[in-house]
């Protein structure tokens, strides 16, 4: 039998490789595949007529094979299968899979799943998988892989685990879960994985969703304990002058008043821990620093830990000249750190030279020691875990924490979410910035936008093509494919260099790159050797080009919309007039008043107020991109479960 903690190499058949593999996916042990929820399924239970498809959308039809034909382009295979359902008929196309084909025997009944478009008049199909009509169809999970770890793969080691696990612990008391009628832990593991039917996957995923934000509460509610101790960071200097005359510039009213509640929180010797919200481009930084200069000042060290190299670099560009002039010394230490000044940085830290730090999650290494550590600051802190938070703080003697993010959250969501903090606002801009100038707009206007993109670079400013990412690895069987509509990094980099823009200089990053070729790619963009930066979302987060003016992301269904806020973020960060182009094809009604929403509203605590209000369950079949909590599978925006995980969470404390 399993347990939770045993490895994956208890299982049948687990190479050295695949364990590799999976712990890719952040996948070590029995309880991480358990949670490695589907990112969708392929439904077979409920099938449409041909005429009831919807166009754009991935369904199931059943129909007839009547017609089988195949021709080729260069390395590409193409199989047309013409099926019908007695009243209409639809082609259905396969690529380079001939086993597939072949499977798909004349006059022979299928159900057949994939995403239908319209070329000219007709209907097509793409296929992903198929079925044999016959009694007992169920859903098929899709998950999320990689190269090497296919999506069946994954599913024959989740049904081994099933088998072979015991009865599983839950937080949910058993006479409440016999009360509201909620699945055991093991058959809710059972049904989210492989579900006979959407009923019953409905309420799989009540049960998991509740232990998950039961376990999330828990969390919390630990670190709120903490919270109402006397603080050891004593700080007797809280005189700023020196700091505001350093920055150079008048700070904004919300920044002014973010910064004077911290400070009477430090005035009243209680541990500060606080979440500084803001939107893009607010001055969030400005804050942290001068609550950083105010510790220092007191003899104090401070932490800064931010997600990504790039950002944490930023950071420490920024403000490394303004400490300078304060008397504060600063270090960044991360992993692209060479060896010989990484050990002089850890030593001078230790003994209380350096007095406030910047780094990624290297911050968190037993080799990383503080001489009087005061405050940790962590930014975009929806990026790191509670854990990881907790660990960094306790290298110090309980310091206060400081917590910075520009995803937008309804402020009663925040309260529940971040119920250990107290909660600061900054909702005003910098002034001298215009507000980006945004638009949603289809493939119809592509060269219209092109352009407009040449006019800006014309003007020597620099623009993001903005690509989603996307699995191209597929099933052997071919139950995956990727969709030829949405675009990819290097090939469309590619593509533009040698075509619309032969010239301008476009570079393009991603998350498969190397650090080093990262970091070379965006210090050419910072300093305008490259003019077109086409990117996945790893520029979704505080990066900084103030003469960066245009943004232009393909396929914008494919976002969440507190992500497509932070993306927009990235420009609109000096006094030049910004663009936010977002093109989507997607003819959904839904997704087209999601977008425009967006696009007519630059406000992102009023997006994040219509995402709550526009979100459905439905959406958790697809790309999970929501932009706020990194949950599993809970929906943080369900206040109503938010309410109740807490209250079951309270009991268990």
């Amino acid at each position: 039998m399993l347990v939770l903690s045993d490895e994956l190499s208890k299982l049948k058949n687990m190479c050295e490789s695949k364990v590799k593999l999976y712990a890719k996916l952040g996948i070590y042990t029995i309880n991480d595949l358990l949670w490695h929820i589907p990112r969708g399924y392929m439904d077979f239970t409920s099938p449409v007529k041909i005429k009831d498809a919807k166009i754009d959308e991935l369904i199931a039809v059943r129909g007839k094979v009547i017609d089988k034909q195949w021709s080729q382009k260069r390395n590409l295979i193409i199989y047309t299968v013409l099926i019908t359902d007695g009243e209409d008929e639809l082609q259905v196309k396969i690529f380079n899979a001939k086993q597939m084909f072949h499977a798909l025997a004349f006059g022979a009944e299928f159900i057949f799943w994939g995403k239908i478009t319209r070329v000219f008049d007709a209907q097509i199909m793409q296929l992903r998988s198929f079925a044999r009509v016959a009694p007992g169809l169920t859903m098929r999970p899709i998950y999320g892989m990689t190269a090497g770890l296919a999506s069946w793969m994954i599913a024959v080691n989740v049904r081994e685990v099933l088998t072979r696990i015991t009865d599983l612990p839950g937080f949910v008391p058993p006479e409440m879960a016999i009360e509201r009628g909620l699945l055991e832990l093991k058959p809710a593991f059972a049904t989210i994985h492989f579900p006979a039917n959407r009923e019953l996957l409905a309420d799989a995923r009540s049960r998991l969703m509740l232990e998950e934000l039961i376990d999330f509460n828990l969390g919390i509610l630990k670190l709120r304990a903490g919270r109402c101790r006397e603080s050891l960071v004593c700080v007797q200097d809280c005189d700023l002058t020196a700091f505001y005359g350093a920055v150079g510039f008048k700070l904004t009213l919300a920044q002014e008043r973010t910064i004077e509640e911290v400070v009477l929180n430090i005035k009243g010797g209680q541990i500060v821990s606080r979440l500084v919200q803001g939107d893009v481009g607010c001055g969030k930084t400005v804050v942290a620093a001068a609550i950083i200069y105010l510790l220092c000042k007191n003899g104090y060290q401070a932490a800064i830990m931010a997600p990504t190299e790039m950002l944490a670099a930023q950071h420490y560009n920024n403000l490394a000249g303004l400490f300078s002039r304060l008397g504060v010394t600063v270090a960044l230490l991360s992993g692209g750190v060479a060896v010989g000044q990484k050990k002089k940085i850890l030593e001078r830290l230790a003994v209380g030279e350096i007095h406030c730090v910047v780094g990624t999650s290297a911050l968190l290494a037993e080799a990383v020691e503080f001489a009087r550590l005061g405050l940790v600051v962590t930014d975009e802190q929806h990026k790191f875990g509670v854990n990881q938070r907790k660990k960094l703080g306790e290298k110090g003697m309980e310091p206060h924490t400081l917590i910075m993010s520009a995803t937008p959250i309804p402020r009663t969501l925040a309260m529940m979410l971040y119920g250990d903090l107290d909660i600061s606002v900054i909702n005003e801009l910098p002034p001298g910035r215009l507000p980006v100038k945004s638009c949603f707009v289809d493939s119809s206007r592509r060269q219209q936008v092109y352009a407009f993109i040449k006019k800006e670079l014309n003007k020597k400013h620099q623009v993001y093509i903005v690509c989603p990412l996307v699995e191209e690895d597929g099933d052997s069987d071919g139950e995956l494919v990727d969709d030829d509509g949405l675009k990819k990094v290097v090939s469309q980099a590619e593509q533009l260099q040698s075509s619309i823009f032969k010239e301008f200089k476009i570079g393009f990053v991603h998350g498969r790159m190397r650090r080093t070729e990262k970091n070379k790619v965006m210090q050419d963009f910072k300093e305008n050797r490259i003019h077109i930066l086409v990117s996945t979302t790893v520029i979704e987060v505080g990066i900084d080009i103030p003469n960066a003016t245009v943004i232009l992301i393909e396929n914008a269904e494919r976002f969440g919309l507190a992500q497509l806020h932070q993306l927009r973020g990235r420009i609109g960060r000096s006094n030049l007039q910004s663009y936010c182009i977002l093109l989507s094809d997607s003819r959904s009604e839904l997704i087209q008043k999601r977008l425009a929403f967006v696009a007519a509203h630059p406000n992102g605590f009023e997006i994040a107020e219509f995402d709550l209000k526009t979100r459905g369950p439905g959406e958790f079949l697809g790309t999970r991109q929501h932009g706020a909590m990194r949950f599993k599978i809970a929906d943080p925006y369900d206040l109503e479960l938010l309410s109740l995980a807490r209250n079951i969470a309270q009991k268990c404390f």
